[in-house]
């Protein structure tokens, strides 16, 4: 769908749709070779809008801390993501600081699928962005981009929307099903996207062995979480926010109180378990504890979803 401004008046969400498009770019690498976005006014072009609705969108970039602008010079990738400069690299495991910055799931995932055996260990509201990047690695084996690992494992850990929970709610009408109904297509979506994904580089003969299993707990998680083959976890934070969505049955507009991403969807802090431990000291470290947060409530508190 291609949005276009009016005459009079500029449409609702265009500056958030050119952000999610510039930050989908990002987390592609399309800006690998420089580093350097477009100017204002070739994505105004780009997007047929106002330079005025493209300062908004980077804004919003720029508060995600996904770009940085130098005076001169342009916009530019910030450090550490796909296409900005390296970040400074941190001995044994990543400490989360401010010279470790926040990272996309899209290139961690890339090197994850480089492994002979890879794993999938996900703990979130929803598998949004987890279904397109695993789409990605998908096609990239179809494609002979990498060679195929032997075996694919994921577990995925998400919301029970049978159970009562506290969001997402209609802000207007807390008694109202759809943003409940709505999380349950979402998760249906992804979840199902992913399985297609991996199910099919197994019936194609490209990876012997995939397994898929869904768990749900009844409560919000306060956090997403994934990890990536046990030795790399990414975390990023939820908060309890107002944003209007559409119900796609009628087209009707409502407000909802939803646990977003914190600052962005898409951003992560890393840390990495350090190659040189042992099996006992890394254990020990943020990415030994994850691992044991996840499975004891795997093990524990999770039920099979029935999806």
């Amino acid at each position: 769908m291609v949005h276009r401004e009016s005459d009079h008046e500029e449409p609702r969400y265009l500056y958030a749709t050119i952000a999610d498009g510039l930050r989908a770019a990002i987390n592609r690498g399309d800006y690998r070779a420089t580093g350097r976005l477009p100017t204002n006014e070739e994505l105004a072009d780009r997007f047929g809008t106002s330079r005025s609705t493209v300062v908004k969108a980077l804004d919003v970039l720029r508060d995600e801390r996904l770009i940085e602008t130098r005076r001169g010079s342009g916009t530019f990738v910030a450090p550490g993501l796909p296409g900005g400069a390296a970040p400074v690299e941190a001995a044994g495991e990543a400490i989360v600081s401010e010279s470790v910055p926040a990272v996309l799931l899209g290139p961690s995932l890339i090197k994850a699928f480089e492994a002979n055996e890879v794993t999938l260990d996900v703990y979130s509201m929803t598998t949004e962005v987890l279904a397109n990047r695993v789409s990605d690695q998908a096609q990239r084996i179809q494609e002979g981009g990498t060679r195929p690992p032997a075996r694919i494992t994921a577990r995925l850990m998400l919301p029970d929307t049978r159970a009562p929970l506290d969001v997402p709610t209609n802000v207007d009408d807390p008694d109202d099903p759809r943003p409940v109904q709505r999380l349950q297509g979402i998760l249906f979506r992804s979840v199902s996207q992913i399985r297609q994904s991996l199910f099919d580089l197994q019936a194609k003969g490209l990876v012997p062995e995939v397994t898929v299993e869904v768990r749900v707990v009844s409560w919000i998680p306060d956090f997403k979480l994934y990890i990536l083959n046990g030795n790399l976890a990414l975390q990023g934070l939820y908060e309890i926010t107002e944003h209007d969505v559409m119900w796609e049955r009628t087209g009707e507009v409502m407000t909802i109180k939803d646990a977003i991403g914190l600052g962005s969807a898409s951003l992560l802090h890393p840390y990495r378990a350090d190659p040189g431990a042992d099996s006992a000291s890394g254990r020990l470290g943020f990415v030994g504890r994850a691992q044991k947060f996840f499975d004891s409530r795997w093990e524990h508190r999770a039920i099979e979803a029935e999806f």
